[in-house]
C-alpha cells in the first residue's frame, strides 16, 4: 500500500540521515515520485541542513532585517 503524506513527513528526518531500511526508502521514494509537495519538503529540509552544518555566515542587504519583521507582521 503506498504512503501518505503524513507517513513520509514522519520519516523526513530518517530519510534524510539514512537510517530507514531499504524497504522504508523504497516506498518513501515511490511517494515522492508522484507527489511534488513531499518531494520539495525532503529538499527544503536537506538544504536548511545543509546551509546550518554549513558554518558560512552571509551579509544581508542593509535594511533586511527591518523589511523582513515588517512583513511577516503584514501577514500575521
Amino acid at each position: 500500500m503506498a504512503m501518505t503524506c503524513n507517513e513520509v513527513w514522519r520519516e523526513v528526518s530518517n530519510y534524510i540521515d539514512d537510517s530507514i531500511s531499504p524497504a522504508m526508502r523504497k516506498q518513501v521514494e515511490l511517494h515522492l515520485s508522484y507527489c511534488r509537495h513531499c518531494a520539495a519538503i525532503i529538499d527544503g529540509v536537506h538544504n536548511i541542513i545543509t546551509l546550518v552544518a554549513d558554518g558560512r555566515v552571509f551579509c544581508l542587504p542593509a535594511g533586511f532585517s527591518a523589511r523582513l519583521h515588517a512583513r511577516l507582521k503584514s501577514e500575521l
